[in-house]
């Protein structure tokens, strides 16, 4: 993972590179060119020790993302995307998009004056733009002093100068356009499209006449398995801490051990965890089905944190309740893995610093209330300072799991049901899962990566591999949803199958609980909300002032 930058006619925000250093602690590079442009890359090592920007005849490539098969010949992912992109000295859309995986790229073609820049299809890496006086800033991340907005998920875009030259995905040519009038000069839609990387939605309701359940599952565990493992083999080793590096991490925070709080500086036994892989773990069926999948990957003698964030009542939280019960599962199936349950515990004092600190520059441009919530349980979780068997302890995950793409997939949420119950019955469900795959880029997974990112660690999506999403689209509607049985059997019904054939008896039974509602982050500061309105909380902080 990397923070990367480029200033395109103009000059560097120097507020937005902090927030670039904190995402790539292990390189950091600039090139200034002669035109008024920047290029700026600061990098995690996940897969190998790369430099960037990489660079080759005149054309400067910085990446924030991760390829997980590729020939090893190469040193990186990195290198081999250069490669591939760079190799026939032509630069175009088709050959910009090889490869699967989280990405977000920006490259400046010295000799044409031009930018090219995109992110994935699921928009899984976060890229913004603003506009400024003489040209544009791009970055991973942005502030919320300065008119942001999202690079949307929907193809490769060009600039020259003020003008905007947009390949889009095949579907998404109205997203180009929309995004192209927003501020540049003028737009050209290309009839150069990209193919999706993804099948479509099978979007027929009837039934089969057999629905072939034993065959069904067996290719589905298998394609998440695969999933997890590729991910879990790209990172090489764990973030490590120096007695200065932990004091500096922890200043100022303070953990709950039972019922009483205690200050970092005063407890003698501070603890790292040694672990390499993290799961943000709810106790819910996704991330428990990660854990799982992810202990057969991993070397027997690692052991896996498992990051479990609740506000206010902490042990009685439904997160935490269900995180207990699930890790019974996870140490009965496997006794001999070290599972470091990591209780983050959040006081409304500490919340509210870290939010006026951080939070709020790392969740904007999003500015609603769920976006608050969620946000800032994000990234107390990815932060991974909490308490293990009564010690205070720090992560040093460096790669974290993330079960994000379930529920859009498999109709997890309330309004898959709702939308069922309301009389529009399987073709209204399978209107809503189409929304929320589409919509997935804008509404939740370029504000998690700029949240967990803050903390010099990288977060994977198993779900949204492109192959598993490809199996899982192709099914009928059937092996994902009955909303004839009650809330906790009749949503995601083929994920809770495969948990069942795992032993996982806890998890496979247990309803959806979103994150802002089962950490008890929405009831924390006793206001009554709706989660799309607008939060005073983010508010930025110049209109503040005002």
């Amino acid at each position: 993972m990397c923070g990367i930058s480029c200033c395109y006619k103009c000059r560097t925000n120097i507020q937005t590179n902090k927030r670039l250093l904190n995402r790539g602690p292990d390189h950091q590079h600039s090139i200034q060119f002669d035109k008024d442009v920047t290029v700026t890359a600061c990098v995690l090592h996940i897969q190998g020790n790369c430099k960037q920007p990489l660079s080759k005849d005149h054309k400067h490539l910085i990446y924030n993302g991760q390829l997980f098969q590729y020939p090893q010949v190469y040193k990186s992912d990195t290198e081999y995307l250069m490669e591939q992109v760079f190799s026939s000295g032509i630069l175009s859309a088709a050959r910009l998009t090889i490869g699967h995986g989280p990405t977000a790229v920006i490259i400046y073609d010295e000799e044409e004056d031009c930018l090219w820049f995109w992110r994935d299809y699921f928009g899984r890496r976060s890229l913004l733009i603003c506009q400024q006086e003489t040209g544009y800033l791009l970055s991973s991340v942005g502030d919320s002093h300065r008119e942001w907005i999202e690079v949307p998920a929907c193809g490769v875009f060009r600039l020259s100068g003020q003008n905007l030259e947009c390949y889009p995905y095949v579907g998404l040519e109205e997203a180009c356009k929309q995004f192209g009038e927003r501020f540049f000069d003028s737009t050209l839609i290309s009839e150069e499209s990209i193919q999706p990387p993804v099948s479509p939605l099978n979007n027929s309701i009837d039934a089969p006449e057999l629905l072939d359940w034993e065959s069904t599952i067996l290719e589905f565990l298998k394609l998440l398995s695969e999933s997890v493992r590729v991910r879990d083999m790209c990172c090489k080793f764990p973030l490590s801490f120096t007695k200065d590096s932990l004091s500096d991490y922890s200043t100022g925070h303070c953990y709950c051990i039972g019922n009483e709080k205690c200050n970092v500086h005063e407890v003698a036994n501070w603890r790292v965890s040694n672990a390499r892989v993290a799961v943000l773990f709810s106790g819910g069926i996704d991330c428990t089905v990660l854990a799982l999948l992810l202990h057969r990957s991993a070397p027997a003698e690692e052991p896996i944190d498992l990051l479990n964030v609740s506000f206010g009542n902490y042990d009685s939280t439904p997160d935490r309740l269900s995180a207990v019960a699930s890790l019974g599962d996870l140490q009965r199936l496997a006794p001999n893995r070290t599972w470091n349950l990591i209780k983050v515990n959040v006081s409304v004092e500490e919340l509210r610093c870290a939010r006026e600190r951080h939070i709020t520059d790392l969740v904007y441009p999003h500015n609603t209330v769920l976006d608050d919530s969620i946000g800032c349980a994000l990234w107390f979780a990815a932060r991974g300072a909490g308490v293990c068997q009564d010690y205070p302890i720090i992560s040093t995950a460096r790669l974290l799991f993330s079960g994000i793409g379930a529920d859009e997939l498999l109709g997890g949420y309330s309004r898959h049901r709702g939308a069922w119950q309301n009389g529009g019955g399987l073709e209204a469900v399978l209107q809503q899962l189409q929304l929320d795959i589409g919509r997935i880029s804008e509404r939740n997974l370029g504000r998690d990566n700029r949240v967990i990112g803050d903390h010099k660690r990288d977060c994977v999506a198993p779900y949204l591999d492109e192959r598993f999403v490809s199996f899982v689209n192709s099914l009928p509607i059937q092996y994902k949803v009955d909303f004839t049985l009650p809330r906790g059997q009749g949503e995601k019904v083929i994920l809770r199958k495969v948990a069942q054939n795992l032993g996982l008896d806890s998890s496979s039974a247990l309803p959806k609980k979103a994150i802002q509602f089962g950490s008890k982050i929405a009831k924390l500061e006793g206001k009554k909300e709706k989660g799309g309105d607008v939060c005073s909380r983010l508010a930025k902080k110049d209109q503040m002032k005002s």
